[in-house]
């Protein structure tokens, strides 16, 4: 038979590390609309389309193709140091082509390079001034051109999804987003958005007009489930398992002192 002070302190050793294991994580989730959207058009390779309540991505009917750029603020929504689990972009589409419209699969790729939300028409656009992004250059007559006209992304799609006619989609959490986010994160000048491009953009009528920020009840909205670390909590259990066994080892060696004849004097009492 084990000590009883053995089998009590194993037991109490197991429930703290359950609880250790439990407060060790605590879950949370935040909901992100985008800081800044816009979309730019081959078509239409030195103009604006950062202002108003739509972005689009797709095959123009006319020819040529539309892509939308989003940025979401990460690293000032998010506590620094959390672990990111789950990661779904909501979005709503808004206009379809209202004749012979194309289904079509729509991607997302990591975006590699800054870029300006701008203030031109979002239904025509406006000739770009500064801090306005186009086809061509990530900022506009502010210059720094696209390395590659069209915008500079990831060649790894980070999720997709097929778009049909108007209504709500959402993105349901990939391994690329969160690893995406998750960069974000921790590295906050990496952070550029995502591209929104649709994989058959050079077929006319596969455009869709998607909400943009500026619409709030169709805005884009970056659900985000994440951990927080607490070590607190680990920490002061583990201080508490601490104390307990040195408590059983004092109550141990009082046992020996007795069982080996030792001698003992009454204490004042007071």
């Amino acid at each position: 038979m084990f000590p009883r002070h053995f089998l009590s302190f194993g037991l109490a050793t197991g429930l703290a590390l359950q609880l250790i294991a439990s407060a060790a994580l605590h879950a949370a989730t935040v909901s992100l609309h985008p800081a800044a959207d816009t979309s730019i058009y081959s078509a239409f390779p030195t103009f604006n389309f950062g202002g108003g309540t739509t972005i689009t991505a797709g095959g123009r009917p006319q020819g040529g193709e539309s892509r939308a750029l989003m940025l979401f603020d990460i690293h000032d929504n998010l506590p620094a140091g959390v672990i990111i689990q789950s990661v779904s972009l909501r979005m709503a589409v808004l206009g379809t082509p209202p004749s012979g419209a194309v289904n079509s699969v729509f991607d997302l790729n990591e975006l590699t390079a800054s870029w300006a939300e701008g203030s031109g028409s979002d239904r025509g656009g406006s000739p770009a001034g500064p801090n306005a992004a186009t086809w061509n250059n990530r900022f506009g007559a502010s210059g720094s051109p696209w390395a590659t006209p069209g915008g500079d992304f990831s060649s790894s799609i980070s999720a997709f999804i097929s778009v049909i006619g108007d209504g709500s989609y959402t993105f349901a959490s990939t391994p690329g987003m969160v690893a995406d986010v998750q960069g974000w994160l921790n590295n906050p000048g990496s952070d550029f958005g995502w591209m929104l491009r649709s994989e058959s953009e050079l077929i006319s009528r596969t455009i869709r007009r998607f909400g943009s920020h500026e619409d709030p009840a169709n805005s884009p909205v970056l659900i985000i489930q994440y951990a927080v670390p607490e070590p607190s909590a680990c920490l002061l259990l583990l201080l508490g398992l601490g104390a307990m066994g040195r408590k059983r080892w004092r109550c141990r060696q009082g046992t020996a002192v007795e069982s080996t004849g030792g001698t003992s004097s009454t204490s004042p009492q007071f």
